[in-house]
C-alpha cells in the first residue's frame, strides 16, 4: 500500500512540473486529434475552483494525462463546497421589494458561493429580497416555501421606476369617432431578396440549407437585456447559407457512425440533436467540410440574428406579442411534449424559411462570449479572441419561458461542457 501510495504521489508531481512546461510553449501542443482535444479540455479548467469542473473532465479521459490532478483537485474543492454550519447571525439591513433576476442566479443557504444550493431564479423573474448582506454584496431573498436564502447582488437589479402620465382633460364631444391609429407592422422583406433564395443540400444526409441574400439590420435591442445593447447597425456584404432546421439526431448519428464525431447519443430521428458542447460542434461541421469539399461551419452571432429576424425589426420575427403556437418554449403555447422538444419542423417557419429560431434548443455560434455588444463588428464577422472558454448560444430552448426566444435573446455556455438544452445548426460560406 505505501508503494502505490509513494507511486501516486511522483506520479502526480511529475504532471505538476510538466504542466507549466506544455501550456507555456504553444509550439508544443500536439496535432490536432485527441490529445490536442483533451490540452484544450485541461487548460479550459487548469484554473478553476468548481469541483464539477474537474469531474467533468475525468468523465471524458479517465485515463487522461492530468487525471491524478483532477481526481486531487475535485476532492479538494468538493469538500469545500460542502454546507457553511451557520454559527452566527448573518447582519442584515431590512429591505422589503421586489428585483428583477438579470441572468440565472443561484439562491444559497448563506452568502457565499460555496454554501448549499437551495434553487435557482431564472432570468426575468421578480425575487422578494428582504434585506442587504452587511458589508457584502449578497441579498437575502423570501424563497417559495416562505423561508430565506442568498443571492449575488449583481446578479438582481432594481425594476426601473414607470412614470405615470398627468390626467387630460375630457375632450370635446365630436359628433365620428376619430378613425383608429395604425397597427404597428413589420419591416417588409424585400421581394427581390426573397426570390433569390434557394435551398441546397449537399449530400443526401446533409443537412438543408438556404442561402440567404446580403442587407443590413439593426443588431441587438435597446430596450432588451443588457447583454443586447448597445444596438448596433450590421451590413452583411455576402450571401450565406444556414441550416433551415437545427440539426437532427440522425444527422448527428451519421456524424459518429462515419467516426467524425465523438460523442454518442440515444437520441434519434428528427429530433434536434442536443446535450452538444461548442467543441463537439465543432466536430461536426469539420466533417461535413472534408465529406463535401464544402466550407462549412458555425454561423456567426450577427449571420444567425439576421437569419433569424428575417427582415423584421420586431422582439419576434412574427410581431411584438408573444401569441400562442409560434415557438417550442415552456409558456408559448403548442401541441408538443414537455420533457423534450418538438420536432426541428415542429413549429412555422419565418420569412426566410427558417425553423426553430425561437426555442426548441439553443444554439452554438463561432463567437467567443461577450458580456454586451459593444464594440462589435459592423460586418457580420465573428467576435474571436485566443483565450476564449464561453462561447454565444442564441434563440432559447423549449424549457425557457418566452423571455429568452426572441430574436435578440443571446447567452453563454463553456465550450467543452455539454448540457441538455444546448444543439446547434450549421452555416457555409457561398462563394
Amino acid at each position: 500500500m505505501k508503494n502505490k501510495l509513494f507511486l501516486a504521489y511522483v506520479m502526480r508531481l511529475l504532471v505538476l512540473i510538466t504542466l507549466p512546461v506544455c501550456t507555456a510553449n504553444a509550439g508544443l501542443l500536439p496535432q490536432d486529434g485527441e490529445a490536442q482535444y483533451e490540452l484544450e479540455f485541461w487548460q479550459s479548467i487548469q484554473n478553476s475552483t468548481d469541483a464539477g469542473d474537474y469531474e467533468a473532465y475525468l468523465e471524458a479521459y479517465p485515463d487522461g494525462k492530468f487525471a491524478p490532478l483532477a481526481k486531487t483537485r475535485a476532492a479538494r474543492y468538493k469538500k469545500a463546497s460542502e454546507p457553511v454550519k451557520q454559527t452566527a447571525a448573518i447582519p442584515v439591513t431590512d429591505m422589503d421589494i421586489w428585483y428583477i433576476v438579470v441572468t440565472d442566479a443561484n439562491v444559497r443557504r448563506t452568502p457565499a458561493s460555496q454554501s448549499e444550493k437551495l434553487g435557482l431564479l431564472q432570468r426575468g423573474e421578480k425575487a422578494h429580497v428582504t434585506g442587504q448582506v452587511t458589508g457584502k454584496p449578497w441579498y437575502r431573498i423570501q424563497t417559495d416555501n416562505q423561508g430565506t436564502g442568498y443571492v449575488y447582488a449583481e446578479l438582481l437589479r432594481k425594476p426601473e421606476p414607470r412614470s405615470v402620465p398627468a390626467p387630460k382633460p375630457p375632450a370635446p364631444a365630436r359628433s365620428s369617432a376619430p378613425p383608429p391609429a395604425p397597427a404597428r407592422t413589420l419591416a417588409p422583406v424585400a421581394s427581390s431578396a426573397t426570390a433569390k433564395l434557394e435551398t441546397v443540400r449537399d449530400c443526401p444526409d446533409c443537412p438543408e440549407l438556404i442561402t440567404i441574400p446580403p442587407g443590413s439590420f439593426t443588431m441587438g435591442d435597446p430596450k432588451g437585456d443588457r447583454s443586447e445593447k448597445p444596438a448596433h447597425k450590421v451590413t452583411i456584404k455576402q450571401p450565406f447559407a444556414i441550416g433551415k432546421y437545427e440539426v437532427t439526431a440522425a444527422q448527428w448519428n451519421n456524424c459518429v457512425e462515419a467516426g467524425g464525431c465523438k460523442h454518442k447519443t440515444d437520441l434519434t430521428g428528427n429530433t434536434p440533436v442536443r446535450d452538444i458542447s461548442w467543441a463537439d460542434a465543432r466536430e461536426y461541421v469539420r466533417w461535413l467540410t472534408k465529406l463535401t469539399g464544402k466550407p462549412y461551419r458555425l454561423p456567426t452571432e450577427a449571420e444567425w440574428e439576421y437569419a433569424a429576424r428575417a427582415g423584421t425589426d420586431t422582439r419576434y420575427w412574427w410581431g411584438d406579442n408573444l401569441g400562442t403556437g409560434k415557438a417550442n418554449c415552456r409558456n408559448c403555447g403548442g401541441d408538443w411534449h414537455k420533457d423534450h422538444p418538438a420536432d426541428v419542423d415542429g413549429f412555422p417557419a419565418n420569412a426566410f424559411g427558417l425553423y426553430g429560431t425561437s426555442g426548441g434548443v439553443w444554439e452554438w455560434v463561432a463567437d467567443c462570449w461577450n458580456s454586451n455588444h459593444a464594440g462589435a463588428p459592423g460586418d457580420g464577422s465573428s467576435r474571436d479572441r485566443a483565450d476564449c472558454r464561453e462561447y454565444v448560444i442564441r434563440g432559447g430552448a423549449w424549457r425557457n419561458d418566452s423571455t429568452y426566444v426572441h430574436s435578440a435573446s443571446r447567452f453563454k455556455y463553456d465550450a467543452y461542457v455539454r448540457y441538455l438544452l444546448n444543439g446547434f445548426r450549421v452555416a457555409r460560406s457561398v462563394r
